[in-house]
Formats: C-alpha cells, sequence, structure tokens
C-alpha cells in the first residue's frame, strides 16, 4: 500500500503529534532499537507507537468491511490485503518509521534549525497529547521526552516543505503565481436558496414551481439594479429576508392557522448602510472547483475543467459537478443570475471577485498563503517524499520484532477488559 505522508497544515501536524512515543528502562537490552535506516538508529519506543497506530487502522479497515468495530482478538486473527495482521501493523509501523527518518534527514541535510517559539510549541503539543492517553502510553513504554522529540519533527517537516515549496523554494513558484492558483480554484460566491418543494419535501405543482422561478428572476433582477458589488451582495441578504418571509407565510397558510404572520422589517436608511460594524462580506462563500469527478457522456472535452474518474456517478455529486461548471465557466462576474441547481432547488447566485478580498487581512493572510501553498502541491510533495524514503535502506532488528509483536502490547483501554 502507497504510504500517506502528513502535510504540513496545522491540523494534520496535531494529528502526526500524537503519533509520538518514547523508550523506557522496562525495554530490555538489544531491543532498545528497532531498526536502523541509513546512518539513523530508530528507537524500539518510536517502533512501539506506530505499531499501535497500524493496529488502530486495521481495527478500522475490519470495522468498515463487518459493519461494527471488532473485539482484539478478530483483529488478531484476520488478514488484511492478504497479509497475516500481525505482519500487516509491523509493516505500517516499519513505514511510518521510515516516513519519520525521511523528514529527520531532509530536515538535517538542508541544515535546519528549529526556533525556540517551535521547541516550545512542540513541548506544549507533546504534553497535550501524552495527557490525552498517559496511562496507555506509559504502559507500553511512552516517555514525554520522546514525545517531545517527535513533535518537532513535526515542524522540521513544515520546514522541509517549505525549503522545497515556499516562495524561495527550488520547486515552488512566486507569490503572484500562487494567487493565480487560488483564483482559478476558488469563487468568491453569494446565493439564495430556493425551494421547489413544500415543507415536507413533496414537489410543488408546476404552477407552483413557475411562480418560484418568477420569484428567483425577479430577485436577481432586484440585486442587478445595483451597481457596486458590495451592493449587491448586501441586496442578496434582503432577498433573503423576503423569502425567509414568503416561506414562514406559505407554511402558516398551508397548515390553515388563523395567526398573523408577524414580519421583521429592517430600516435601509443611509445611516444604517454604513454602519461600521456590519460585515461587508456575510455570508459570502468561498466555492472550491470540482476537479474529481465521475464520467457524464453528455460533457465534451471543452466543456468544463473537471475531471472525470469513473463510469458512475451520484446524483449529488453531479449536481456539484455542474455547479462547478456553471459557477467557474459560465457565470458572469458581478452579476446575478438564476441556475437549477436540480429538481427541488434553484439559486440566485451570485460571483464577486476574489482578488479584492486578498489583502494580508483576509483572503491572504501568511496562514491562508500557507495553507493554498500545501493544497497546490500536497500530492507532489508526498511523491518527492515517496522517493526519496525508497532510496534509504533499512536493516531491522529482528529481536526487536519478535519482542514488539502488536499482540503482547496493550493495544485497547483497560475499560474494555480485553485480554491478549
Amino acid at each position: 500500500m502507497k504510504k500517506v505522508k502528513k502535510i504540513i497544515t496545522a491540523v494534520l501536524s496535531v494529528t502526526l503529534a500524537a503519533t509520538m512515543v518514547g523508550c523506557t528502562p522496562t525495554i530490555g537490552a538489544g531491543t532498545s532499537t528497532a531498526m536502523t535506516i541509513d546512518k539513523y538508529d530508530v528507537p524500539a519506543g518510536l517502533f512501539i507507537y506506530y505499531t499501535m497506530q497500524g493496529y488502530s487502522e486495521a481495527s478500522g479497515i475490519l470495522e468498515d468491511q463487518r459493519g461494527s468495530a471488532p473485539e482484539l482478538k478478530d483483529v488478531k486473527n484476520a488478514t488484511i490485503d492478504s497479509v497475516d495482521s500481525t505482519d500487516w501493523i509491523q509493516n505500517k509501523a516499519t513505514d511510518y518509521c521510515l516516513d519519520y527518518v525521511t523528514i529527520i534527514k531532509e530536515f538535517d541535510d538542508m541544515g535546519g534549525e528549529l526556533s525556540q517559539e517551535d521547541i516550545d510549541s512542540a513541548e506544549s503539543m507533546a504534553s497535550y497529547y501524552y495527557a490525552q492517553d498517559k496511562s496507555r502510553l506509559d504502559d507500553n513504554g511512552v516517555s514525554l521526552d520522546t514525545m517531545e522529540k517527535m513533535a518537532q519533527m513535526t515542524y522540521k517537516e513544515r520546514a522541509v516543505f517549505k525549503h522545497y515549496y515556499g516562495y524561495d523554494g527550488s520547486e515552488g513558484c512566486t507569490e503572484e503565481e500562487l494567487k493565480d492558483y487560488f483564483d482559478d480554484n476558488f469563487a468568491r460566491i453569494k446565493y439564495v436558496s430556493i425551494s421547489l418543494t413544500d415543507s415536507e419535501g413533496n414537489a410543488l405543482t408546476e404552477d407552483e414551481q413557475r411562480e418560484r422561478r418568477k420569484m428567483a428572476e425577479k430577485y436577481a433582477e432586484q440585486v442587478n439594479k445595483k451597481t457596486d458589488v458590495l451592493d449587491k451582495m448586501h441586496e442578496l441578504d434582503k432577498v433573503q429576508e423576503d423569502y425567509d418571509e414568503y416561506i414562514a407565510q406559505q407554511t402558516t397558510t398551508a397548515e390553515g392557522e388563523t395567526t398573523v404572520t408577524t414580519t421583521t422589517t429592517t430600516t435601509t436608511t443611509a445611516e444604517t448602510e454604513t454602519t461600521t460594524t456590519t460585515d461587508p462580506y456575510a455570508n459570502e462563500r468561498l466555492f472550491q472547483k470540482v476537479t474529481t469527478t465521475t464520467a457524464d457522456d453528455s460533457q465534451s472535452e471543452s466543456d468544463s475543467d473537471t475531471t472525470t474518474t469513473s463510469a458512475e456517478e451520484a446524483d449529488t455529486d453531479k449536481d456539484s459537478r455542474l455547479f462547478s461548471d456553471f459557477v467557474f465557466n459560465k457565470l458572469e462576474m458581478n452579476k446575478a443570475e438564476v441556475y437549477d441547481y436540480n429538481d427541488e432547488t434553484i439559486y440566485v447566485v451570485l460571483r464577486a471577485d476574489l482578488r479584492e478580498r486578498m489583502t494580508e487581512d483576509d483572503y491572504w493572510s501568511e496562514d491562508y498563503q500557507e495553507s493554498i501553498l500545501e493544497m497546490r502541491y500536497y500530492d507532489t510533495f508526498v511523491d518527492m517524499l515517496d522517493e526519496k524514503s525508497k532510496q534509504l535502506t533499512v536493516s531491522k532488528n529482528s529481536k526487536a520484532y519478535r519482542r514488539y509483536e502488536p499482540f503482547k502490547l496493550v493495544l485497547e483501554d483497560e475499560t474494555t477488559e480485553q485480554q491478549y
């Protein structure tokens, strides 16, 4: 199976921080090193934790196959990908150790050095995750000291990524090229969703649907009477309020109630329109282009930028793909249009210039730029690490592999009362 490297986004860095272990005096002589990868000795504690992680993944695979969580004995007796579970788990642990060393070696080779801020953050990260599972980690020989070293590895990974794919990186791009990528793959939109079904999900009559469509077209015309794009965006908020009021009245009528629907009006004087506390971008959304979809015989190669991957397509996937095609290839900038999303919904949708929000305190903050870089180069980064890891030589310590076989470890929480 292809190894999946941990990319350096904040969320996945935290995930990787959970995969941290260390050695304790309980580890016997001759087995303190689980393997040697090139010149790097991998401590048994690291291998033990990755074995625990491999067990969790094996359990998850069996749960997906069976529809319920397996007991420990089920995992022990299972075969995964035509491999005995013990071997599968240890193979997975070996791969994770190889991933770890690949990052450390790259960081050392480029002469990297962590800042004190990164070291302090790694320490806090390690302490947090150690406390979450302290009992089981202690039982398996997990030390906080080694966890801190593992947490530091996440920051080293980030440094390696920037070394290759940052603005000054040998494989990266310029800031302007990254802005182009962002603009090409995301759209700044706002829309009002108009239902073609009643409150119970039943299709409206043809006359009722025609009424809703006329309403949508009227709304689009109302928005387009404005000249400034922000005014158009604000007008969509008023459209939403009007539509919500209409639906409330329809629901009251359908239920046969005689109560009067109370409508809350919004003052639109010049003073309220210029209130500085109002979010100028309220209810706007970033919509990501659909780039991996399923085959559609009716779509020509020139119809869209989307990519087909299989012969069958769920209705929801098709709806999303077609909407993406409309937004990125057909919807005129700064003009509200009516779009038939599916048989149940139509949109009044407006697209605005994304670059107007590419500022350092909005969509072009440092965090945003890092996230977009990672998004753009994730697959390339994974492939690069895979190729580099293949060039490393692994020498396993057979004694350690026997001593720390998966089912000799504490793999379940004590509350499960599993015995092995």
